[in-house]
């Protein structure tokens, strides 16, 4: 279903958004449009209310403005506030308005990302069987596990995106189109390399050659994601694992098992594209816990 379109009335509600958004793309924040939408619903929460002009808003019209998302989870409420934050923040930093807004996040349900442990880790790796489909389970396990990539992006990593010489992935796509460069540790890249070299030219098709790095085995083609989540969890269940795991699930493990290791937070959100520590921060309190 198509989102409907809001209209603002106001001109300076408008030249804001505007600005807004320009603001935003300047300091490289990701999802710059849902940032503006939410503002959008905002300001025109603030019409409906006869208030056209910034001058005009208080410190409580956010909570006033939330307080009519009654059917909506904390979840969402929390991505709201984000997003009026933010534009707070835009207009104290212009020298639009000296008002600050009054925010307060949400408690939510949610839960502790899943996680493997590093023995986990290890059990799916000797699962992994010795034939074509193996060495490209090698490679699948290294770009989700050993380079912490999110599904579309290790989805959609090409050869050219690799550089030999100095063992690094080129992420083009990253989440929010952010692109980033990931090391690729020693026995990821001998994974990811003997699949290149040994098993993906048995999987192209010399009719319809690609440059994508995984390839499917029945079409030559780009392999799809629910193929690469089948492989996965083939291997889960080679090991009788019983938590449900994933790419995401790899992509958590890599993280806390770096941060365990002594990484400091801020490579780690850099090594995972996160554009602000806030989303690295859930791994902190795994920390302690057993290697």
């Amino acid at each position: 279903m198509a989102k409907r379109e809001i209209i603002l009335e106001s001109t300076e509600y408008k030249l804001l958004l505007i600005g807004f958004g320009d603001w935003l793309q300047v300091l490289n924040y990701a999802t710059v449009q849902q940032h503006k939408r939410q503002v959008q619903h905002f300001l025109k929460y603030q019409e409906q209310n006869e208030k056209y002009s910034i001058e005009q808003l208080t410190a409580t019209d956010p909570t006033a403005f939330i307080q009519t998302k009654t059917t909506v989870s904390n979840s969402t409420i929390n991505k709201i506030i984000q997003s009026l934050k933010l534009f707070n923040k835009y207009l104290q930093q212009t020298n639009k308005t000296q008002i600050g807004f009054v925010l307060e996040r949400k408690e939510t349900t949610k839960t502790n990302p899943e996680w493997l442990t590093k023995q986990d880790i290890q059990r799916l790796y000797e699962a992994i069987q010795p034939n074509v489909l193996g060495i490209r389970d090698e490679a699948i396990l290294g770009l989700y596990y050993g380079c912490g990539l999110r599904l579309n992006e290790g989805k959609n990593i090409q050869l050219q995106d690799i550089d030999y010489t100095k063992k690094i992935l080129h992420i083009k796509k990253g989440k929010g189109y952010k692109e980033r460069f990931v090391p690729i540790a020693e026995k990821s890249f001998t994974a990811i390399k003997n699949y290149v070299d040994v098993a993906r030219p048995q999987l192209v098709n010399e009719m319809n050659k690609n440059d994508y790095l995984l390839i499917g085995a029945n079409t030559g083609k780009a392999m799809d994601k629910q193929s690469i989540y089948i492989r996965i969890k083939r291997l889960v269940k080679i090991v009788n694992l019983k938590q449900p795991v994933g790419t995401h699930s790899l992509r958590h493990s890599i993280a806390t098992h770096l941060l365990q290791s002594g990484m400091k937070l801020e490579k780690i959100a850099a090594f995972l594209g996160h554009s602000h520590l806030d989303s690295t921060q859930i791994y902190t309190h795994l920390k302690n816990e057993s290697k």
